[in-house]
């Protein structure tokens, strides 16, 4: 199980969560939907991340990130017949380690992949992919392997 991204993906993912310190920064993971998605050891190759408001009302922005639903369907439109998607979703936690949250866990998706970037003092100083196991219990961390 892979996130394979190149550097001006990571370098997005980085600015738009060190932007958003110390509130947490969100995006999606966009890239083309390989025919075994859905199972164990997938490897997803992400060539865009897109990023987005964080939609909580500013008391909750700290420790949670949401994507609008209505965003969200507009892109996955947009996308439509291309061969890619919505594959994944990165957000920052500030301060904090790059561990999924139980609030994470509550609204995961299975299948996707959940890259999350530690910001400390505004700069990132660590970051973990994620994929919820089918049962949605837990979290398996997944490699992250950075190209070119």
């Amino acid at each position: 199980m892979s996130l394979r991204l190149n550097r001006a993906v990571e370098a997005i993912a980085a600015a738009t969560c060190e932007k958003a310190f110390p509130e947490e920064g969100c995006g999606l993971l966009i890239g083309p939907v390989p025919d075994d998605f859905d199972k164990p050891g997938r490897v997803l190759a992400i060539d865009e991340a897109r990023p987005l408001p964080n939609g909580w009302d500013s008391s909750a922005k700290t420790n949670k990130y949401l994507i609008d639903p209505r965003t969200l369907a507009k892109v996955e439109a947009e996308l439509s017949g291309t061969g890619r998607g919505v594959v994944g979703f990165f957000h920052s936690h500030p301060t904090v380690p790059a561990w999924p949250s139980p609030f994470d866990l509550t609204m995961a998706m299975p299948c996707c992949s959940y890259w999350i970037l530690q910001v400390k003092d505004g700069k990132v100083a660590d970051s973990r992919s994620w994929q919820r196991t089918e049962d949605g219990r837990s979290f398996i961390e997944e490699e992250i392997v950075l190209e070119g």
